[in-house]
């Protein structure tokens, strides 16, 4: 058995989703597993602490979220951390300080290091091979990347936040979209416009950076999420795009199907998972065209849900118990294991 600590954002009610999923599943499998919520980490008297509350039972989507009966009790008394959620968007230099602290005392599923540097849109190269990888820039110059789409009327590109998801303000654009200088100029922060209208002086500096790879075709017919735990594929599903809209989204209401993979996309995905753990990561989604790799995304990747959405079928038991295994191999787990897991 271990002693586990899932991080996930408080709510008042389970969806279907890793939060009600994953603590289950470490419950079923015999762990002593505490919930807590990650907007509550502190630090008191050098000890990170947070809002707990210890599993009794499993949860189902649309139960109660449980009341966090334990205040400020320590994150440090555990086996591991699985940080399943991000906080707000002004809060994140404090919260990706505290839980690298919280790591260097506690083992983490996925690494504070690479949930910052590693679970974004700009460092995908630092994972995935480069032969496996569309053309990508990111980059704040809209002039650079106005240019760069308008070069080639045969080449379209997709553009999208370095650090959001969801399908959140994701467009296709190529050389002959009326919209493409205003995507594209939107997509940098509007610096040249807001420029004119404030005053620099007044708005200090207005560029954003942008990520811009080139579309691939075959990710109309072939994108799938699949879940990586260690270097194992254990769960995902197949997306599908609607005719009106380029986003495959399952969260903005795109079609799916149970996943499989054929034996050089399966090969693919366990060298893959084998250069991920070398960079600390042991569970993650990746969104996969093969040959390419589209994203990668390891706060709270979607697939187990989907995935029983599709068949019925819950995969969860693998999944974490493929998970605790490759770290327990990894050096990174050690102590308790459950009687009869390995």
């Amino acid at each position: 058995m271990y002693k586990i600590l899932v991080l996930v954002s408080e709510a008042y009610k389970f969806k279907l989703d890793n939060h009600s999923i994953i603590p289950s599943a470490l419950y079923r499998e015999g762990h002593e597993v505490s919930i807590g919520d990650i907007d509550s980490l502190c630090v008191h008297d050098s000890v990170v602490v947070c809002d707990q509350v210890k599993l009794s039972r499993e949860f189902a989507a649309g139960g109660d979220f449980p009341t966090l009966s334990e205040s400020y009790a320590s994150a440090e008394d555990f086996d591991l951390v699985w940080v399943l959620a991000g906080t707000h968007p002004e809060s994140s230099k404090d919260y990706f300080q505290l839980i690298w602290l919280l790591n260097q005392r506690v083992p983490f599923v996925n690494d504070a290091t690479a949930l910052f540097y590693l679970n974004s849109k700009i460092n995908l190269g630092a994972v995935v091979p480069p032969e496996h990888l569309p053309v990508s820039y990111v980059s704040n110059d809209f002039d650079f990347l106005n240019g760069l789409v308008s070069s080639d009327s045969d080449r379209s590109w997709v553009i999208k936040p370095t650090n959001e998801g969801c399908g959140a303000d994701v467009y296709v654009v190529n050389e002959k979209d009326r919209n493409r200088s205003a995507l594209l100029s939107s997509a940098t922060g509007n610096a040249g416009s807001r420029y004119i209208s404030y005053g620099r002086d007044i708005i200090g500096m207005a560029k954003r950076h942008t990520a811009v790879q080139e579309y691939i075709p075959n990710v109309r017919t072939n994108e799938k999420r699949v879940i990586i735990a260690g270097d194992t594929p254990v769960s995902g599903f197949l997306r599908f795009h609607r005719d009106n809209d380029n986003r495959a989204n399952a969260s903005v209401g795109a079609r799916f199907e149970a996943l499989q993979l054929t034996p050089e996309e399966e090969d693919f995905v366990r060298l893959l998972g084998k250069r991920m753990m070398a960079h600390g990561i042991y569970y993650c989604g990746i969104d996969l065209a093969f040959p390419y790799v589209i994203e990668i995304n390891m706060e709270n990747p979607g697939g187990l849900n989907y995935h029983r959405r599709a068949t019925g079928e819950d995969q969860s038991s693998h999944a974490v118990n493929t998970v605790l295994a490759a770290l327990r191999a990894g050096g990174k787990l050690v102590g308790r294991p459950v009687p009869g897991h390995q």
